[in-house]
């Protein structure tokens, strides 16, 4: 449209999610044979809250605020309350042929974790 998109944040795979759930977690991701290990509890890198695999309490956020950057260093287990006190959400008028205001878009800025 008449303004620019904001590029959307990339998702990280399973794999690297399950990685970064059994780290934060303080356990080795891999067991002796090579093969991924996966535990259903793990805690927020930032508040130590307990987490439970599929539950919805938690986010993985991209730690350095890049969206194209989907590395494993950059997957960041945070739970829903730490996520939300990291995130800055700011509106931004839309203005129309006359510069009357058509809406608003949502900026979300992440303050860093």
């Amino acid at each position: 449209m008449f303004w620019e998109e904001e590029k959307k944040r990339k998702p990280f795979s399973t794999k690297k999610k399950k990685i970064e759930w059994m780290l934060a977690a303080g356990r080795n991701p891999y067991d002796s044979s090579g093969k991924l290990r996966f535990i259903k509890t793990s805690k927020c890198r930032e508040c130590k809250r307990p987490l439970t695999w599929g539950d919805r309490t938690y986010d993985f956020d991209h730690k350095d605020n890049n969206p194209a950057n989907n590395s494993q260093t950059n997957c960041y287990l945070v739970c829903k309350v730490c996520h939300g006190k990291h995130t800055v959400i700011k509106k931004r008028k839309i203005k129309g042929f006359f510069d009357e205001t058509v809406g608003h878009k949502t900026i979300k800025k992440e303050s860093g974790i």
